[in-house]
């Protein structure tokens, strides 16, 4: 009779695509403190650069599209913070769902 092992469970270890959620999430810690939305996303990004490749590609993403949408904010004299709002929205299920996606009006600027 053939013994079965049991299957193993699955790593508590958070995986690249969680690191990437991560990040986007952390871009609500605007609403901690001021500047959260960039302070938030560049402290992940700082700590998981050189041993997560696809976390280092979208924390760069994630630290352009907060700095040129709080540049836009202040341009539009807060209106740009709700359009910020809904395109981070788009930004977390999309990291969810482990698709790619391009952060709208960002400038390339790291």
């Amino acid at each position: 009779m053939e013994s079965q092992t049991p299957p193993t469970p699955p790593s508590a270890a958070p995986t690249p695509t969680n690191w990437r959620v991560f990040l986007e999430l952390s871009s609500l810690a605007f609403f901690v403190f001021p500047f959260g939305n960039i302070l938030g996303p560049l402290v992940l990004w700082l700590i998981k650069k050189d041993s997560e490749p696809e976390v280092a590609a979208e924390g760069i993403r994630v630290l352009n599209f907060n700095i040129s949408w709080t540049i836009w904010i202040f341009v539009t004299c807060g209106i740009g913070f709700f359009v910020w709002l809904v395109f981070l929205v788009i930004a977390i299920v999309k990291a969810a769902n482990r698709q790619p996606y391009e952060h709208p009006l960002t400038l390339k600027l790291l």
